[in-house]
């Protein structure tokens, strides 16, 4: 059997570190040596007969099953980040040769965000999951965060404004950084299957150097008096050292789990790290002892320069709050502090009552620098003690209306990370980055929120209105669902919770329809700013839902959870339309030119009726497993569907009595979701993993639709046909917006891109580049191999910009010019 690494295991995770031996399911996924339904099985066996609530961990694993069942290949395994990172350079590479090196096109995608939060009704809001933080010891203004799935972003001016970094790399998912000690120019980041990447231009190109183990990478931490040596924490593969600056690495204790590395704050040859057990070095890591005295669960350490003898070790107990345990002696002996034996300050309770948590991935502790007794530890919320840890208060409420009338700060639920800066606090959570300046004082201002401009939602579904102007609503990982509105310019949350499908009535664009997590189902009547919960029909439905309204009836919708149900009020009563299938549905999708052709699926299988819910038959169950259903909107009879099949899309002009395969020169990505634009031209846009692509009846073979967009994975397509325009909802990169594709542009225009200018070439020292157009246009260089060297955003070129390239080998590379006509390719040679 070949051997993939499931790269979701991070990628998604969610909380699916192992606390228990008998969650078998955790240890299949990080293995890479089962197939998604076998896992699915065993993960169904073990929480057959227990609770599924908050904090069971059963929410992370569906979170985990639907985009691993999208990202599946037609084997049925997850393929590895290597693997799309050697596809992505392939495809490329030979796209960048072709013979026509010029196309017209005019995609140029704009980021919409979201990038800030406004509670309407939502109850959980944030802009997106952030997993790590570094900031430059010398400034405090200069700092990287890394987003679960948005990649790492910079700001300079202490986060007024914040820079993605690696949006055209080949990946995006992030779970620890650092920042060189002495050149603050090095970034690292750490990501899934112990792989560790490093930038010494501030995040503008990305190398992988060694690997730290097969697991995420919790944390890495670079020595302060000698960089080269560094650690790493593999979550379920153990504690690395390195002593050459991160290219190979070292497995230094036997413990197979790894979460935090401390320094003594001060004697950095004192080292701490932590897995399922606590170890102490005094020799910089060479060697390293470990300390008894705990319980085998997931641990944390917090130091503090105010006495180095000083530690405190944070232990998880399974999901929830295990124990917190002190030294006075440099960590020698540790004493369990047993007033905390019957609290839980893990959930969601802030009387530390409850019995849930999602420990380790939320778990986090932090130490005045100033007091070694105020100890600072988090799970749902967070707390802080001033007495050296014997009684906590809560500092946090993760709902803002609860925050606010029990006077606690608001920062949003589920903390990663959390660390001191001087006197500052900072926190990393599911919804942002956050900072405490008075961490002594608890108040409904105790955070201030940094993310602001932070674009890294990760949106499941989105739905567009049919208006003149821009109304958006998606539904999203951890931060609900969240309406765009062009006339006001801004975002407000009106769903919490995780939000899933949402679509505006198509006869008046102030009401919208959202649901969250199983198809629980919600309705706005005034955009967003109120919100009533929808009489659901019985049963429940998948992790995402299928959620529509009829094309010409008013107030008619369609839910689909093993069978679809119909109503014909808005969802005030409802009706079956469909008998049980064998499964709930993954997808509905109703014919705009009949509406009595219906197509629906669930897993391999598509079915269909044509008589308005009667007479349902199976069309096909041998196109793999099927990510998404098109049905064109001018024809009933044209249909395209996304599998996980090798030919990756498959159309019919007959209903489905025949399909063929659309495959063409599609990469060896994974086919996530479809939309016919309603020309005649049969215009068919495909998001996958990596990005968009277009075909048409002109066209023999697809086109990339990509230009600005980030390597992101592209959960789904909308198009509004009163802008033409097409929406992208992404996961980890937000909301995103295209003009749709056409090709009149003048003569003149397209000359013009063909004959941009590249002087001297071949070249030594120093290539200058020039195009008579006068909007912006993007820059990017290849090696011949499709490695992306340099990429330059919004240029205007009609001014000479000259590059530096004395540094790179002798040999062929490729530059390409994108903007809003099109894309062309020239050979650079370097001597």
């Amino acid at each position: 059997m070949f051997k993939y690494y499931l790269f979701l295991v991070s990628l998604l995770f969610l909380g699916f570190s192992f606390h228990s031996s008998a969650q078998e399911y955790k240890l299949m996924v990080e293995s890479g040596d089962y197939k998604v339904a076998e896992i699915q099985e065993e993960a169904e066996r073990y929480f057959k007969d227990r609770q599924k609530g908050r904090g069971s961990g059963y929410k992370q694993f569906k979170r985990w099953e639907y985009m691993a069942l999208r990202l599946m290949d037609s084997q049925g395994y997850l393929k590895s980040e290597d693997f799309y990172v050697r596809e992505l350079e392939k495809y490329t590479s030979q796209f960048l040769q072709k013979p026509s090196s010029t196309y017209a096109s005019n995609d140029e995608w704009e980021e919409l965000g979201p990038f800030d939060y406004n509670a309407t009704t939502g109850w959980n809001p944030g802009v997106g999951r952030v997993t790590a933080f570094s900031i430059d010891p010398e400034d405090e203004n200069h700092i990287i965060v890394g987003a679960n799935t948005g990649g790492v972003w910079k700001t300079l001016d202490g986060g007024e404004t914040w820079e993605p970094l690696n949006d055209y790399f080949s990946n995006m998912h992030v779970f620890s950084t650092a920042m060189h000690p002495t050149n603050s120019d090095i970034y690292f980041f750490g990501s899934n299957g112990g792989r560790i990447y490093k930038s010494i231009n501030q995040g503008e190109t990305w190398t992988e150097i060694g690997s730290a183990g097969n697991s995420l990478v919790n944390k890495i931490l670079v020595h302060p008096n000698d960089s080269n040596i560094m650690f790493a924490t593999s979550e379920n593969s153990g504690i690395y050292r390195s002593s050459d600056g991160g290219e190979t690495w070292e497995k230094k204790t036997f413990d197979n789990r790894g979460f935090d590395i401390q320094f003594s704050p001060t004697d950095p040859s004192v080292v701490y790290i932590s897995g399922s057990g606590v170890h102490k070095s005094t020799n910089s890591g060479v060697n390293f002892t470990s300390i008894n005295g705990f319980n085998n669960g997931p641990k944390m350490i917090g130091v503090s320069p105010d006495d180095a003898n000083r530690i405190y070790v944070l232990e998880a107990d399974n999901n929830v709050f295990g124990g917190l345990y002190k030294s006075d002696d440099a960590g020698d002996t540790f004493t369990l502090l047993s007033e905390h034996l019957d609290k839980n300050y893990f959930g969601y309770s802030t009387v530390a009552d409850d019995d849930l948590g999602q420990a380790p991935r939320d778990m986090a502790i932090a130490v005045s620098p100033n007091n070694k007794d105020e100890v600072h530890i988090a799970g749902i919320n967070a707390w802080r003690s001033i007495d050296g840890g014997t009684n906590f208060l809560p500092t946090s409420d993760w709902v803002p209306g609860n925050a606010a009338n029990a006077g606690l700060g608001y920062c949003h639920a589920d903390v990663d990370i959390m660390e001191f800066y001087g006197d500052v606090l900072y926190v990393g959570t599911d919804g942002g980055f956050f900072k405490v300046e008075d961490s002594e004082n608890i108040t409904a201002g105790y955070f201030t929120d940094l993310s602001q401009n932070l674009g890294i939602r990760q949106f499941y579904k989105i739905g567009v209105a049919q208006t003149q102007e821009t109304q958006v609503s998606g539904g999203s990982q951890d931060n609900g669902t969240s309406i765009y509105n062009a006339v006001t310019e801004e975002w407000i949350d009106w769903i919490g919770g995780d939000g899933m499908e949402s679509f505006y009535d198509k006869d008046n664009p102030e009401i919208v329809y959202g649901t969250v997590q199983f198809g629980g189902l919600h309705k706005s009547e005034n955009n967003g700013q109120s919100l009533a919960q929808i009489n659901s029909p019985t049963g429940s439905g998948n992790w995402v839902t299928p959620f529509t309204q009829h094309p010409t009836e008013e107030n008619t919708i369609f839910v689909g959870y093993n069978q679809i149900f119909k109503s014909e009020n808005g969802g005030l009563s409802w009706d079956t339309y469909s008998p049980p299938f064998a499964s709930n549905l993954d997808h509905i999708e109703i014919a705009q030119s009949n509406p009595n052709v219906v197509f629906a699926s669930y897993g391999n299988t598509l079915v269909k009726t044509t008589v308005n819910g009667l007479g349902w038959l199976t069309v096909t169950n041998s196109l793999g497993f099927i990510n998404s259903i098109a049905v064109h909107p001018q024809n009933q009879n044209q249909v395209a569907v996304a599998t996980n099949d090798n030919s990756k899309v498959f159309v019919t002009e007959d209903g489905g009595a025949n399909w063929e395969s659309f495959q063409f020169n599609l990469p060896d990505f994974q086919a996530l979701d479809l939309t016919w634009d309603n020309t005649d031209k049969n215009g068919l846009y495909l998001g996958m993993n990596y990005g968009v692509y277009y075909i048409n009846d002109e066209l023999n073979e697809w086109i990339p639709y990509n230009t600005n967009l980030p390597n992101v994975i592209i959960n789904e397509l909308e198009i509004n046909f009163e802008q033409n325009k097409i929406y992208a909802g992404t996961y980890g990169r937000g909301l995103w917006v295209s003009d749709l594709y056409e090709t009149t542009f003048s003569s003149e225009e397209f000359a013009k891109l063909e004959e941009f200018k590249m002087y001297p070439n071949p070249t030594t020292n120093k290539v200058s580049f020039s195009l008579d157009y006068e909007g912006l246009s993007y820059l990017q260089v290849y090696s011949q191999t499709g490695k992306l060297i340099i990429d330059k955003k919004s240029l205007d070129l009609t001014t000479e910009f000259t590059l530096d390239v004395s540094s790179f080998k002798s040999g062929v590379y490729f530059v390409k010019i994108d903007n809003a006509v099109g894309t062309s390719t020239k050979k650079l040679i370097i001597n």
